[in-house]
């Protein structure tokens, strides 16, 4: 019985010991990377390596595409590197990959837009272009050329801002 008591304690003290070094969370989002890795190759029949990093979730697939939403930051790399930085504002949620992006931006003025949209129509984003306008919405898309497409829309209200930008191969 002693023996019994002093196992429990020990394996208590190494459960309390290692969870206070955050091997537990470690450990919770492997788990949680293995599941959602597993559902991802069942839905599409394939390998996707999945990596959990915070709110960031990537997935990469077997031919090498990655993909990552969740972020609450400007992407670096696909898609979103190809267009300008909007500065101003809070991104709230990104999603890119080498084909698209999308970006969720909050709390951004209306001059701080206008800026930006000036600075999409000077890269070359003016063919094919589109505009409306609502009492508190403005949406703009255009294409650069037959394979790049850009939307913005700004909601005056919200101060939110979503740029969509999609390349076609």
């Amino acid at each position: 019985m002693f023996k019994k008591a002093v196992i429990i304690l020990l394996v208590v003290f190494m459960v309390v010991a290692v969870g206070g070094c955050g091997a537990k969370e470690r450990m919770e989002e492997k788990v949680a990377e293995s599941v959602v890795e597993g559902l991802i190759n069942k839905a599409v029949d394939g390998e996707g390596k999945v990596d959990l990093d915070g709110d960031k979730v990537s997935i990469k697939g077997k031919d090498g595409e990655e993909f990552s939403f969740g972020a609450a930051e400007w992407p670096e790399s696909g898609a979103a590197k190809q267009i300008p930085q909007l500065s101003q504002g809070t991104v709230v949620s990104a999603m890119n990959s080498d084909q698209f992006c999308v970006i969720i931006l909050e709390k951004v003025e209306s001059e701080d837009f206008a800026q930006y949209l000036e600075e999409i129509k000077a890269q070359g984003f003016t063919n094919d272009s589109y505009e409306f306008t609502s009492d508190s919405i403005y949406s703009y898309n255009a294409s650069k050329d037959e394979n790049t497409k850009i939307s913005l829309t700004y909601d005056s209200e919200s101060k939110g801002v979503t740029v969509n930008y999609e390349i076609s191969q």
